[in-house]
């Protein structure tokens, strides 16, 4: 039964919401979450990607994973292909329908409220309590709560009525899962035929389904119709038989992940992977991260936004450098053209860069990748010849 108040209301039920709401329910905490879907894990469009490293950090249960990932080709636009092999299986497909399940059943037997067809569309503090409105079965309730977590994914409505801001850009991502047992690698597509600016992939499945998706800027069917033909699958059109998932894709961190009695947790802040648009385990972490100060907000009855805005600093110091360079880097290759994106594929053969990852880099944390592609000398030979072009044309256009 909804209550008139709880210590905290979570809005939103993917990951980064249902893993805060487990957290502080185990503190003994009262909390209810809030959740627009007819149920957990509905309507999700995900790849589904998590590294292992997040398995292991948070003992996870394998329940949900449906496929692992060791080997990759890499695709250039012009057929350049490299083959890649992880020494380790140390990257999993989730079915986030179950993985998303998984976790709400470990909030409730926390103690958490979960309440679906329920959609936050007002947050409102006072000095005493924060109070939302929900609409739920075309009715309007109110709740209060000494602190909100609002959770709600690439949604920013919330955050922008409180000052808090959105991201930079957002992102258009679309995704289908189809029979394809002959594909056994991941593979993924660099080109402007493929995105605009970032990549599409096909992700193979244990049960013979492959994931085929885009990450774009723009005009995200015609590079999925692209990709079903590199992989074999031109009989196939998303107008057909295909059920095309769409969603937006955040890119950068909010201005504010804090105000008075309100925190933001994963992609609702903005905390995504700038290098490839995950964001589950971020999400996760962050997670961890609001909850302890949560609980230290409780501990020290101190719901406002000064002793809240430790949060952002916290944040800062997990993921700040990791997603700018993923920014800083971004910015450089999503004006590269076809010919120039080939340049990459050659020049990191020449380096040895796939070698460097495959001995030292960590699927979710790609500062460091980031720094040695700089520091290689063929690669940084073509994103020097870049930037200066691209500083000449700015230059001539403002001239």
């Amino acid at each position: 039964m909804l209550k008139n108040s709880y210590d905290v209301v979570i809005v939103g039920g993917g990951p980064s919401g249902l893993f805060t709401s487990s957290l502080l329910s185990k503190q003994g905490l009262s909390v209810a979450l809030f959740d627009k879907e007819s149920a957990i894990g509905d309507n999700v469009v995900c790849s589904g990607v998590v590294s292992k490293e997040a398995f292991s950090r948070y003992n996870f249960p394998g329940s949900a994973i449906v496929g692992s990932l060791k080997e990759a080709v890499l695709h250039s636009p012009s057929g350049n292909n490299i083959d890649y092999e992880h020494p380790e299986e140390d990257v999993v497909v989730v079915n986030r329908k179950l993985f998303d399940s998984e976790l709400g059943k470990s909030a409730v037997q926390n103690g958490t409220s979960i309440f679906n067809n329920s959609k936050v569309i007002s947050i409102k503090n006072t000095k005493e309590y924060a109070e939302v409105k929900i609409k739920a079965k075309d009715e309007i309730k109110t709740v209060r709560a000494a602190l909100i977590v609002i959770a709600t994914g690439v949604s920013f409505n919330l955050q922008n009525s409180l000052g808090m801001g959105r991201p930079k850009n957002i992102l258009k991502g679309i995704q289908a899962e189809i029979k394809a047992p002959e594909v056994k690698k991941l593979n993924l597509f660099w080109g402007n035929k493929f995105s605009d600016g970032f990549f599409s992939w096909g992700i193979p499945l244990s049960n013979g389904n492959l994931k085929i998706g885009v990450m774009t800027k723009d005009n995200p069917i015609d590079c999925f119709n692209y990709t079903l033909k590199k992989l074999g699958k031109e009989k196939l059109s998303y107008s057909d038989s295909l059920k095309i998932n769409r969603r937006g894709i955040s890119f950068g961190q909010i201005k504010k992940n804090y105000s008075n009695r309100v925190v933001a947790v994963g992609e609702a802040a903005g905390l995504i992977k700038t290098t490839t648009g995950g964001g589950i385990y971020y999400g996760l972490i962050s997670a961890e991260i609001a909850s302890g100060l949560i609980t230290e907000a409780f501990k020290e009855k101190r719901f406002d936004e000064k002793f809240l805005s430790k949060y952002q600093k916290l944040i800062n110091n997990s993921f700040s450098k990791e997603i700018k360079f993923g920014e800083f880097f971004h910015k450089f290759y999503s004006k590269l053209n076809d010919y120039q994106i080939n340049q990459l594929f050659d020049a990191a053969k020449e380096d040895q860069i796939l070698d460097f990852i495959s001995e030292s880099g960590k699927f979710d944390w790609h500062k460091d990748a980031v720094l040695k592609i700089f520091k290689s000398p063929n690669l940084r030979n073509v994103l020097i010849k870049e930037f200066l072009r691209q500083s000449t044309r700015k230059f001539a256009i403002n001239v």
